[in-house]
């Protein structure tokens, strides 16, 4: 396995500047955000001479890119508001094409909704999918559909019954071991069951409180077990990326330092791998 670093925790930063210090940081790859609040991200922002740049960027770094990160999520009953998620992930996709990425790239987006929703929304999310399934197959990429706590998809269950139910090679999960860890599952048991439908993953740490809530911190602040998942997730047979995020709820804090957070988030991670014993490739 490797370590990538997304740059969802970046939202200031040029690639340009981002990508080189990740890279000497030690990480292997980066997830690269897309969305408005993210520098310079959006498709009609990256030009093709730029796009040429970067790609090279990536090339004499060895950077690889496991996903980009769609910001936003697919369910809605809006069809003007589907044609327009739509539309951007097509040109998502060409901009995948023009990095280089490996064949065929993984774009990644949250699905959305909420918890109390799921046995009212289930069928819609698997319509809305199937559409995706569709453009995937025609702009040559793989969708990674992201649970979030509190989101429709919640749990391994959900998680398990959706991409079931879709039953397409071009509808992967995006698989963030924190949000199963907040549903209260254990780390082994969502490794086992989701690892099979997973196209790309993400970590980060959290903290729960009595009272049902919980922080969201960087990996290493919090309770989850990063040494009993990397443990899992190869004993599962992943062999890709595990890439690290920093939630908006710590990113957006004043004074927040991305460099540090970076340089915290990969010293953690490296030592789970050593301490479980798991080798890098």
């Amino acid at each position: 396995m490797k370590i990538a670093y997304g740059t969802y925790a970046m939202p200031t930063v040029p690639l340009e500047e981002g990508i080189p210090a990740l890279a000497q940081m030690g990480y292997q790859g980066v997830e690269i955000a897309i969305g408005p609040k993210h520098h310079q991200s959006l498709p009609d922002q990256i030009s093709p001479a730029r796009r040429k740049e970067l790609k090279k960027l990536l090339t004499d770094h060895g950077m690889g890119v496991p996903a980009l990160f769609i910001l936003g999520s697919v369910l809605t009953d809006d069809a003007t508001q589907h044609q327009k998620t739509m539309d951007l992930t097509r040109q998502v996709a060409q901009l995948a094409r023009d990095l280089g990425m490996r064949h065929p790239p993984v774009l990644a987006i949250g699905l959305g909704g909420k918890s109390k929703e799921w046995e009212a929304r289930r069928n819609r999310m698997v319509e809305v999918l199937r559409d995706y399934a569709g453009l995937a197959e025609r702009e040559d990429f793989i969708l990674a559909g992201e649970a979030h706590c509190n989101a429709a998809v919640d749990r391994s269950e959900r998680v398990v019954w959706l991409f079931d139910t879709v039953n397409h090679p071009r509808i992967r999960f995006h698989f963030d071991i924190v949000h199963m860890f907040l549903a209260g599952e254990k780390i082994e048991d969502s490794v086992r069951a989701l690892v099979p439908y997973t196209a790309h993953t993400h970590i980060t740490d959290a903290r729960r409180h009595p009272d049902g809530k919980f922080d969201l911190l960087l990996l290493g602040q919090g309770q989850l077990d990063s040494v009993a998942y990397v443990k899992a997730m190869h004993e599962a047979g992943w062999k890709d990326f595990i890439t690290l995020e920093v939630s908006t709820l710590v990113w957006s804090k004043p004074g927040y330092d991305w460099s540090a957070a970076a340089k915290f988030c990969y010293a953690t991670l490296d030592n789970a791998f050593r301490q479980a014993g798991v080798p890098r490739t």
